[in-house]
C-alpha cells in the first residue's frame, strides 16, 4: 500500500482541513464554524481517529463516531459559546481483503477500479430556509453515520478528500486523474485546483493497493 497527500489553502490561519494517514486507516476532517472552533473540532476528530484505531468492524466505527461526537462537543465547549463549531469526518480503514468506511458530512471518499470511478460516500446536506446545513460531529447530538463495507482488489485507488472538490470535476475528469501513478495524480489534482482559483480549501490523500 502506498499513499500521497496534498493540500491547498489561501490562509493557513483559517485552514480547517485535517488529515490522518497510517498503515491501515485514512481520514479527512473539515472543520465548520467561526474562527478557532472549526480548527479545534477538526484537530480533535483526527486526534481521536489515531487514539481509537484500529477498527475491526463497522460496529467499531459506529461506536467510534458516537464517542468522537461527544468528545468534540466537550472540546469546542471549552472555547465558549461564540465558538459553536463542528467537523465533517470521512474515514476508511483496510483489513484483510476488505475496506470499512464511516462518514458524516460532505467530504468524500472515491474508489477508482479498473477505469471506473465510484463515489462511496453521500453528501449529507439539507436546505432549510434558503440555507445549507451540513451534518457534522460536535454539533448534532445524533448525527447520521454512513457505514459501508466492500471487497478490495489489487490496483484499487482510493481518494479521501475534503468538500472543496465536490462539483468541480466531472466524473470522467477525476477518473482520468486517478488512472496514473498516485504521485502524478496528486500533482495533476493540485494543478487543476489552482487553475480554477477557488476560494475553498482542499485536503486529500490518494491511496493505492499495489
Amino acid at each position: 500500500m502506498r499513499y500521497v497527500t496534498g493540500e491547498f489553502y489561501r490562509d493557513r490561519e483559517t485552514f480547517a482541513d485535517r488529515l490522518f494517514c497510517s498503515e491501515d486507516t485514512f481520514a479527512v476532517a473539515d472543520g465548520m464554524g467561526i474562527g478557532r472552533g472549526a480548527r479545534v473540532a477538526a484537530e480533535k476528530a483526527i486526534e481521536l481517529v489515531g487514539k481509537y484505531r484500529p477498527f475491526r468492524s463497522l460496529e467499531d466505527i459506529r461506536s467510534f463516531f458516537n464517542k468522537a461526537n461527544l468528545e468534540i462537543m466537550e472540546e469546542t465547549a471549552k472555547l465558549g459559546d461564540r465558538y459553536v463549531s463542528g467537523t465533517t469526518l470521512s474515514l476508511i480503514t483496510f483489513r484483510d481483503n476488505s475496506y470499512l468506511l464511516g462518514h458524516v458530512g460532505d467530504s468524500r471518499i472515491y474508489l477508482w477500479r479498473e477505469g471506473s470511478l465510484e463515489l462511496l460516500t453521500e453528501d449529507q446536506i439539507r436546505l432549510k430556509g434558503g440555507k445549507k446545513y451540513v451534518s457534522a460531529l460536535g454539533i448534532d447530538w445524533k448525527p447520521e453515520v454512513l457505514l459501508r463495507e466492500g471487497d478490495l482488489s489489487k490496483g484499487d485507488v482510493f481518494l479521501v478528500v475534503s468538500d472543496g472538490l465536490g462539483g468541480l470535476l466531472k466524473e470522467k475528469e477525476l477518473s482520468d486523474i486517478l488512472s496514473g501513478d498516485i504521485e502524478d495524480s496528486a500533482k495533476r489534482l493540485l494543478e487543476l485546483y489552482r487553475k480554477y482559483s477557488l476560494k475553498e480549501d482542499l485536503s486529500f490523500a490518494i491511496v493505492t493497493l499495489d
